[in-house]
């Protein structure tokens, strides 16, 4: 199917794309309907069109001014404007993040133009607005609406003349383009803001998503082997435990033969929760004793300490005073004396 807008002239493509905005914006149909956005991506590409016809003529230059201009020129501005707005509309959740950046690079190639040709101050990058004096800044956007509904009445007036039968429509025609970009630079400049805190929190939510897709696909393989860890730890045949199956991750750690012996299963179910002894205390003794944990054997025991004779009156006498001696010595040191601040009992 040939494009029939493929030799259409920049001007009668604008005024098709103008056209197509207006019946957009009187339109019932749901923002989010297949047919509201089928209308969207046609006026987006009509005027991509127009955009790209008015760079390859190089149509506006920074050497020149408004002066220098058609009226009919004059109203090729806005194409990038009003592209950012269409693309604005669309509510493809996918591709949100590229569309807003694709509108705001829009918004600012249409400041730019209007810059270079003098119809707005060079202020460089639009100035967000300061947080801190939220006063200041209510004040300032009262005065832009004041502003801007001032202007969309004039534009109002303009349109109701050329509707008429004014004598000078040339000129009334050429003021109602400039008035009409004007309008436009204060509802871009506000629209900037907006899109800029909307592409911030889109690009949060795309990098949430990719980080949220990036652990499923980190957590997949491991879910193939995802089994109890603590499965069959006992010897069903012994009831001994043994080293698990399977590790923390659900992996096996060792080879293992399932059997369909069923019986054996249910005499288990109804044993005790806890390990039952397998060996007596002195076999487990003996099983000891024979890997070499148990020491036998040692030195000579010492000697009992031998008794003193009743009739042996110098050892007793001798044993009296070691005894004394012994009991001055504890007077003298009590228990705990030479400790530095420690406990003393």
């Amino acid at each position: 199917m040939e494009d029939t807008n493929a030799d259409v002239s920049v001007g009668l493509g604008f005024s098709r794309a103008q056209q197509q905005l207006k019946a957009l914006a009187s339109s019932n149909l749901a923002s989010t309907s297949d047919e509201y956005q089928k209308q969207v991506q046609s006026v987006a590409k009509q005027l991509q069109r127009c955009i790209d016809q008015i760079q390859q003529l190089s149509l506006f230059s920074s050497n020149e001014t408004t002066d220098d201009y058609s009226t009919s020129e004059l109203k090729l501005i806005l194409a990038t404007a009003y592209l950012g707005d269409v693309l604005q509309k669309t509510t493809l959740p996918n591709t949100r993040v590229s569309v807003l950046e694709q509108a705001l690079v829009n918004y600012q190639k249409f400041l730019a133009t209007c810059q270079d040709l003098n119809i707005i101050k060079h202020t460089g990058k639009v100035q967000k607005a300061k947080q801190a004096d939220a006063g200041q800044t209510r004040m300032q956007k009262i005065e832009r609406f004041r502003q801007q509904r001032a202007m969309e009445q004039e534009t109002k007036e303009l349109e109701a003349r050329l509707m008429g039968d004014d004598d000078d429509l040339e000129e009334v025609e050429r003021e109602f383009a400039i008035k009409l970009v004007l309008l436009k630079v204060h509802q871009v400049q506000d629209d900037i803001h907006l899109v800029e805190r909307e592409l911030e929190m889109a690009r949060q939510m795309a990098d949430m998503k990719r980080s949220r897709d990036e652990q499923q696909d980190d957590r997949a393989p491991s879910s193939e082997w995802r089994l109890d860890p603590h499965s069959y730890n006992v010897d069903l045949q012994t009831g001994q435990q043994t080293r698990p199956i399977f590790n923390e991750r659900g992996q096996p750690t060792r080879p293992f033969v399932l059997t369909n012996n069923r019986q054996m299963i249910k005499d288990q179910v109804f044993r005790p929760g806890w390990a039952l002894p397998t060996m007596s205390v002195d076999e487990y003794l003996q099983q000891e004793q024979e890997r070499g944990n148990i020491i036998s054997g040692g030195g000579k025991e010492p000697e009992p300490k031998a008794e003193i004779d009743d009739n042996d009156y110098d050892a007793l006498d001798a044993e009296v005073v070691k005894q004394r001696e012994w009991d001055d010595f504890k007077d003298d040191n009590p228990r705990g004396a030479g400790n530095m601040g420690g406990n003393r009992g």
